[in-house]
């Protein structure tokens, strides 16, 4: 996970949560401000911290002086004066038992899409197939397929779309990126040339902590998607190591991945080398789809 995304996402949670308790405490104080109010909610709090200490249900009669503490401040238009939290699950935290709560990876997947230029990514129930001609009952069968895997455990935890331009391989990327947002899982996306620019901005620096964030936010993506792969200028020592790095720590740690390519699988075994084909060709952990047709680009 990109650490600098982290935090700024936990900063968003943590605002939230400050908003939330500061509309509560200025509410208190103003509403104690006033006598009748104050009496009625210091009868209310010691009958209710009594019942508690000596572990009794809150009675009828604490129940109703809770009742008149709410009219009254909704009376002095001061109504909450304890936290209303955005997500009821985590009260703003971000942070449930130390995992990540699913507010807060709303905000991860926001801020993540956007650092990767993709700011508008697809969705499954809304494509019409029609655009796909003579391939309509092929790519229903292939979306219908993907959507599957976004749903499944990931037994299958490569995914290698391939084919021509303007097939729609990146369309399709974004469909699964989003679906897989929906079901609250943190999603990482690049381009290849982006990625082998960290690649070689990790190879270069000398500071251990820059060197080692470089690759964190591929090698510990929940989901990481990349797209084009094989567009990328190729840096001879580098980009084959730290690609096939990241595909391998990946496998063994049972993390997805998606890439999108215009390569067949021999032409990965030249570009790259037989290594990167061959952890892309495995069909215990891969599923290899070469998509097909008309150039889409040109009918939009």
């Amino acid at each position: 996970m990109n650490s600098k995304i982290l935090e700024k996402a936990q900063k968003i949670i943590d605002l939230r949560r400050y908003q939330n308790d500061e509309i509560a405490i200025n509410n208190k104080i103003k509403a104690l401000k006033d006598k009748k109010f104050k009496n009625l909610f210091s009868l209310y709090m010691d009958k209710m911290l009594n019942e508690a200490k000596n572990g009794k249900k809150s009675s009828k009669e604490t129940l109703l002086l809770k009742k008149e503490v709410d009219e009254k401040l909704k009376e002095l238009k001061l109504y909450p004066i304890e936290p209303i939290y955005t997500c009821k699950k985590c009260n703003d935290t971000g942070r449930i038992n130390g995992q990540y709560c699913d507010c807060l990876k709303k905000e991860l997947n926001k801020l993540l899409v956007e650092e990767s230029g993709f700011n508008k990514l697809e969705d499954f129930d809304h494509i019409s197939f029609n655009i796909f001609s003579n391939n309509k009952d092929k790519m229903e069968k292939l979306y219908s397929k993907m959507k599957e895997w976004c749903h499944s455990n990931f037994e299958k935890n490569l995914i290698v779309l391939g084919g021509e331009t303007g097939v729609g391989k990146t369309f399709l990327m974004k469909c699964m990126a989003n679906e897989l947002i929906k079901r609250n899982k943190v999603v990482t996306l690049t381009t290849s040339f982006a990625m082998n620019q960290d690649f070689l901005k990790s190879y270069s620096t000398r500071d251990i902590n820059e060197k080692d964030e470089l690759l964190d936010k591929y090698l510990n993506a929940e989901i990481l998607f990349i797209d084009d792969l094989g567009t990328e200028l190729r840096q001879p020592g580098i980009t084959v190591k730290y690609l096939y790095l990241i595909l391998n720590e990946r496998n063994i740690n049972k993390r997805p991945t998606v890439i999108t390519t215009n390569l067949r699988l021999e032409d990965i075994n030249d570009y790259y080398d037989e290594r990167v084909a061959s952890r892309m060709a495995d069909k215990q952990t891969s599923i290899l789809i070469y998509l097909t047709g008309e150039d889409l680009r040109r009918k939009l």
